[in-house]
C-alpha cells in the first residue's frame, strides 16, 4: 500500500513594500516654470525625500521669480502619506498656496489649490507627471478678477 504524501505548503505571498519604491523618486529636481501667458519665468527647486519607517514622502519646494505677482516666497515643504502602489493624497495650509491637495496615482500628480494669499490670484490647477529624471508640469492660475493665465515647469533631477 502507497504512502501518503502530505499536502504541500502554500508559500506566502511577498510582501511589497511601496515605500521601497518610492525610494526611486527621491532626489534632487532642478529647472525653470514660464508664464506662457504674461512671459514671467524663473527657477524652481524640489527636494524629494522617502522616510521608510514613517511611510511619507517630504518635498521642499523652492520658487524663484515673480510669484501670483509678488516676490519669490519662501521655501514651502509638503509632507504626505504613501498609501497603496498607486496612491498618495494629502492637503493642507501654505503660505503660498493657500488651502491645497495633492493627489499622485501612478506617476501622475495634481495640485488644487484655493484661497491663495494675497489679491491677485484666487486659485490654482497643476496637472504633471514624475519619474526618476524629470518633473514636468502645466498650471493655470485664476485671477481674482477671473482671467487666467497658463503656464509650464521642468525640472530634471540634479
Amino acid at each position: 500500500m502507497p504512502t501518503p504524501t502530505a499536502a504541500p505548503t502554500a508559500a506566502p505571498s511577498p510582501t511589497l513594500d511601496v515605500t521601497v519604491l518610492a525610494q526611486v523618486f527621491a532626489g534632487v529636481y532642478t529647472g525653470t516654470w514660464t508664464n506662457t501667458t504674461f512671459g514671467s519665468t524663473g527657477p524652481v527647486t524640489a527636494d524629494i525625500k522617502v522616510d521608510a519607517p514613517t511611510s511619507t514622502i517630504t518635498a521642499v519646494v523652492t520658487i524663484g521669480g515673480n510669484v501670483f505677482g509678488g516676490p519669490p516666497p519662501p521655501p514651502e515643504t509638503f509632507t504626505g502619506k504613501i498609501g497603496d502602489l498607486t496612491s498618495l493624497s494629502f492637503s493642507g495650509h501654505s503660505a503660498t498656496f493657500g488651502d491645497f491637495t495633492v493627489t499622485a496615482k501612478g506617476t501622475s500628480f495634481t495640485m488644487k489649490a484655493t484661497n491663495i494669499p494675497g489679491n491677485r490670484a484666487d486659485h490654482l490647477d497643476v496637472v504633471g507627471t514624475l519619474d526618476p529624471k524629470s518633473i514636468n508640469a502645466t498650471y493655470t492660475v485664476t485671477l481674482k478678477d477671473g482671467s487666467r493665465a497658463a503656464g509650464t515647469a521642468t525640472m530634471s533631477r540634479s
